[in-house]
């Protein structure tokens, strides 16, 4: 099953001030910041922004999470990882703006393997934890304070 990344204002802060960074780049030139950040008016400037432009939209459109035979993937734009659901010990709620494959600042902290952890936002937080330990019973979920079984 796909659960998409949930999107908080901060995201959204970021991704469309960025589109409108390179939009006013190109619009009004470099001149009122003082310096060259792009090389606009170059084939270089043009293929660097393509490709900006490009890796942040497939970044924004293309993260989210699967889960299924046992296996949850997470999919981050171009960047995929694969955690063996028997692996995962423990999920928890977290709010970090550390970097990590979510698009919000409302995420699950999951403990895998030898003391790994990965954050990640999955809109519908019930469901997925719900599915997870489906997979595996023996998953701790520490929601807010008390320690819980689901």
């Amino acid at each position: 099953m796909y659960f998409s990344s949930k999107k908080d204002i901060w995201s959204r802060l970021f991704y469309y001030g960025f589109l409108v960074f390179i939009v006013c780049i190109y619009r009004f030139g470099s001149e009122p910041f003082g310096l060259q950040f792009i090389p606009y008016n170059s084939i270089f400037g043009y293929i660097l922004t393509g490709v900006l432009l490009g890796g942040i939209t497939w970044i924004w459109f293309r993260t989210g999470y699967f889960v299924e035979d046992g296996k949850l993937t997470i999919r981050f734009g171009p960047i995929k990882r694969y955690i063996n659901s028997r692996d995962i010990i423990k999920i928890s709620n977290e709010r970090s703006l550390i970097t990590a494959p979510a698009l919000s600042v409302d995420r699950l902290s999951i403990l895998y393997g030898d003391y790994k952890v990965i954050s990640i936002s999955p809109k519908n937080k019930e469901e997925f934890i719900h599915l997870l330990t489906s997979e595996n019973a023996e998953i701790k979920y520490i929601g807010g304070v008390c320690e819980k079984r689901i």
